[in-house]
């Protein structure tokens, strides 16, 4: 536009000058102080133009370059040429890191394997746009957060397409919220369900382990009814034992804090091992930090979620093998360890395991709520619990304990 300008003036130049002479008679040093006069008025003009156009870029590139959400461009191959610093504080790579790199860095592997890659590049394409695409990426930790894209084409004068846009907001917090609101939902919902069925059933369930109990005092192991009869106590204890877990988890978990000692809870839990071992021959051992402070906590709470992890543990170890509980302490927490040496866990069933009523234990063998309690006990208590496992060689539960 300025050469425009410039070269108009250029050519316009003499013919002002001959129009100046004719009809005003001026000499030539005073037609040379005219046109330089109109000359510098141009070229003011035209810099006020400059720097007004300069300052609208620059307001609309730091609004683009330190936007909060990521803004990323894309060449027509795919590579990313622009990274703001949204994108920055979203998925910890800094531009140097991921420019001309592809943009599938970004998208787990999973969803490459199901061809997300290419339905974003087609979708683009055939539509111009895509709008408010919710998915997952992956960042530079290997965190995964939910997002949610939008993406458009960037076109030049001749209309060519010369590349892409997608502006990214990270809303894994508000599906986080969303899920626990729906969790709190439900929990309302079992808990009326199981309060109302709890009362149902524990007044026929009281009269009839009572009775079989009684009938069993003159019964001894070989008796006729004796097998019978031990059946129905054992059944009867079990249904009452799979409500009252029931009534825990559906009602809101009440801390009651007081200082103690992690180490002692867990060498009590050690002691009933044994109990619950049967024909196994497992090997507990201890590695117990002889520093761990005293730290306040719901007694009866932590031993019962300790207690259903060590529990678990012997039930994965089929006949021979090794249970390890270790403690440790940083500056504000305490960790305990859990590991076996059983069957582990199968890849698909980890994310599961903390789900209510999920379990891949045989019938009568559990409820499928004692890790959704312990978890969520462990969140009451503003702590943490994790799982590690691999198939044919073990699992390890992690608790982490503020203090």
């Amino acid at each position: 536009m300025e050469n425009m300008v410039t070269s108009e003036f250029d050519k316009q130049l003499e013919t002002i000058k001959d129009g100046l002479r004719e009809k005003y008679n001026i000499p030539e040093s005073g037609l040379k102080s005219i046109t330089d006069t109109i000359e510098n008025v141009i070229y003011q003009m035209i810099k006020l133009m400059r720097e007004g156009k300069s300052a609208h870029e620059k307001f609309f590139s730091d609004i683009i370059l330190n936007s909060v959400d990521a803004i990323i461009g894309f060449d027509n191959e795919h590579k990313i040429f622009l990274w703001n610093v949204g994108a920055e504080k979203m998925f910890g790579y800094t531009k140097d890191e991921v420019t001309r790199k592809d943009f599938s860095l970004l998208i787990p592997d999973y969803l490459l394997e199901k061809g997300e890659k290419e339905f974003l590049i087609n979708e683009v394409l055939e539509k111009g746009f895509l709008a408010n695409y919710e998915t997952e990426r992956i960042t530079k930790s290997g965190d995964i957060i939910n997002v949610s894209i939008s993406r458009f084409l960037i076109h030049n004068e001749q209309k060519e397409i010369i590349g892409s846009v997608g502006i990214i907001r990270d809303f894994t917090r508000v599906k986080k919220l969303e899920k626990e609101l729906r969790e709190k939902e439900n929990l309302a919902l079992i808990g009326e369900v199981v309060s109302s069925i709890a009362h149902s059933l524990s007044n026929p369930l009281n009269i009839i382990s009572g009775n079989a109990d009684f009938l069993l005092l003159n019964k001894k192991e070989g008796d006729d009814e004796y097998e019978e009869l031990k059946t129905i106590v054992d059944e009867t204890t079990r249904i009452t034992k799979s409500i009252r877990h029931l009534l825990n988890f559906s009602r809101p978990v009440k801390v009651n804090r007081t200082e103690n000692d992690l180490n002692e809870l867990i060498l009590k839990i050690v002691t009933g091992v044994k109990f619950i071992t049967g024909n196994k021959k497992i090997k507990i051992r201890k590695s117990l930090d002889k520093k761990l402070p005293l730290i306040k906590f719901d007694y009866p709470q932590i031993e019962e979620c300790i207690s259903n992890i060590v529990t678990n543990a012997v039930q994965a170890i089929q006949s021979d093998g090794e249970i390890e509980i270790k403690t440790s302490h940083n500056g504000s927490s305490v960790k305990v360890e859990i590991s076996d040496n059983g069957q582990g866990i199968p890849k698909e069933n980890q994310a599961k395991i903390f789900l209510p009523f999920f379990s891949s234990k045989e019938y009568g063998k559990g409820t499928g709520l004692g890790l959704s309690i312990a978890r969520k006990v462990i969140k009451e208590h503003n702590g943490e619990i994790r799982v590690k496992s691999n198939v044919g060689k073990g699992t390890v539960f992690t608790i982490i304990l503020p203090y």
